[in-house]
């Protein structure tokens, strides 16, 4: 008998693409001779996660509906590639079972394996279901999410699928030691680190807002470093907006945050490096495991990665969702006293000056920063991937 096939079916960002990673490696403890394949999208992003992973890698030609009317040829035809390529994969695989991780790219493998009676699963981490998994999730048996609200955000029919499981987790993530990631990155051990981070993909709001806050963090650097991982090809970018004249932001005339690299020595004269900054970081268990302090976005992923890491954290949830998604999957972290959130005005010295407002107290209280790592700790689930794992094995036992 050959060897079952599970095919997981998403991509576009990390967020969709981390957690059926995580989903991936426990089911290779529970079924070894499982093959995953990853029918993903043709994003930069997703090769860049997906790079070196054991397993097979599927690029589709989906593309994300077009917000104007100039794309929808394009968008079309994209996925009338997809559904053909859907209908192929599934002919020649013969999957056991497939997982959806949400996103566009989840679509056409995950409607045709239930056209095919396949069995299939979505993920929704999300508070809020995106577009893709709203309209997937009447055809597929079951629905994982991470907080035990989101099930009123289906239909009631769809309501008895929805199983509340946390967000899975790679294992590594928990087992990190300080001391490897202060080796990995060139931090300073006798130093606290704040990690800056806007997702797989970066935020250019939270990047402006560190870098006009420059000055004032740099003159920290006796007691702080700043890990800042700005996103693929961030690192070089001009900001979205102009800095501010106001000195008392910090604004320094070099005001990317390459020039963050630049700035090897404290404002403050002492010598020690400021600034870590990265493109993009491929060991974010030791990135946690060095952190004392995130700055970061609400994505869901993010706010399960910082419970089960206990890391205390500002979040500036993305802006531009009109249902504030981000801010709804902060909610119970925030509500637990674990993270605090900066509402992101999507300027620049707005941002800055909010920021500067809630971040620098919080720098200099360390009875604070404990009591929030314990609160952070209190609300973390680690078993989700245990359990969507054990339900692609009960599929693949059929």
């Amino acid at each position: 008998m050959s060897a079952p096939i599970v095919i997981f079916a998403g991509g576009g960002t990390g967020g969709h693409l981390y957690p059926g990673l995580a989903v991936a490696e426990k089911l290779a403890g529970l079924c070894p001779d499982a093959n995953v394949v990853f029918a993903c999208s043709q994003r930069p992003i997703d090769r860049r996660v997906l790079d070196g992973e054991p397993y097979a890698v599927v690029p589709q030609p989906v593309r994300p509906m077009p917000r104007g009317l100039g794309g929808w040829a394009g968008f079309a035809r994209a996925c009338a590639a997809s559904w053909l390529q859907a209908r192929q994969m599934l002919a020649d695989l013969r999957p056991a079972a497939v997982l959806g991780l949400g996103g566009f790219a989840a679509g056409p493998i995950v409607a045709r394996a239930a056209a095919c009676g396949v069995p299939a699963a979505l993920l929704n981490p999300d508070a809020v279901p995106g577009r893709a998994n709203r309209l997937l999730a009447r055809r597929v048996d079951v629905i994982f999410t991470q907080f035990d609200a989101t099930a009123e955000r289906f239909a009631p029919r769809l309501r008895d699928k929805v199983r509340a499981a946390g967000c899975p987790l790679r294992a590594a993530l928990t087992a990190a030691r300080r001391d490897e990631a202060m080796r990995h990155f060139g931090l300073d051990a006798a130093r606290r680190t704040l990690l800056v981070n806007g997702g797989s993909l970066g935020a250019a709001s939270i990047n402006d807002a560190v870098a006009i806050l420059a000055d004032d963090l740099a003159a920290l650097s006796a007691n702080w470093q700043v890990l800042h991982v700005t996103g693929p090809s961030k690192l070089d970018t001009q900001p979205s907006s102009p800095p501010s004249p106001d000195r008392k932001l910090g604004t320094h005339p070099s005001f990317s945050p390459a020039a963050l690299a630049n700035r090897a020595a404290g404002a403050a004269g002492n010598g020690a490096r400021a600034f870590f900054p990265l493109e993009y970081c491929h060991r974010m268990d030791l990135a946690y495991a060095a952190a004392d302090l995130a700055v970061c976005r609400g994505g869901a992923g993010t706010v399960a990665e910082l419970a089960v890491t206990a890391t205390p954290a500002v979040i500036l949830p993305y802006p531009f969702h009109a249902d504030r998604q981000q801010q709804l999957n902060a909610a119970r972290l925030v509500g637990a006293g674990g993270a605090v959130v900066c509402d992101d005005a999507a300027d620049a010295p707005v941002n800055a000056a909010r920021l500067r407002d809630v971040l620098l107290p919080l720098m200099a209280d360390a009875p604070r920063l404990e009591e929030m790592r314990r609160a952070a700790a209190s609300v973390a689930r680690g078993d989700a991937a245990q359990q969507v794992a054990a339900w692609l094995v009960e599929q693949l036992a059929r």
